[in-house]
């Protein structure tokens, strides 16, 4: 039976840096500053994670709606064309021949 290696998931590229920016000015504060201000920074960063998915998500919905807004005038247009039918035409008899 196989068994699980290590499942756990690689970070994005970039995590790494970014993590250690952010140890690296708080590591500039006094001790007694540090939870503080780590505790305000860490909202202030999930503050703008949340504007920016917000925003993504507004010009997504931006866009969705002026895609959906240029098609009712072709749907609009074919509405007042008269739909042509499909007529079956019968293939001629074919007639017997005399001897």
């Amino acid at each position: 039976m196989a068994t699980k290696g290590d499942t756990r998931t690689r970070a994005p590229r970039g995590t790494k840096n970014v993590a250690q920016a952010f140890f690296a000015a708080l590591d500039g504060l006094s001790d007694g500053q540090q939870p503080a201000v780590a505790t305000a920074a860490l909202s202030a960063i999930r503050d703008a994670l949340k504007a920016r998915r917000l925003k993504a998500r507004e010009a997504a919905a931006r866009a969705k709606a002026k895609a959906k807004a240029a098609t009712p005038r072709r749907a609009k247009a074919a509405k007042r064309a008269p739909a042509k039918k499909a007529v079956m035409k019968k293939a001629p008899a074919k007639r017997a021949v005399k001897a």
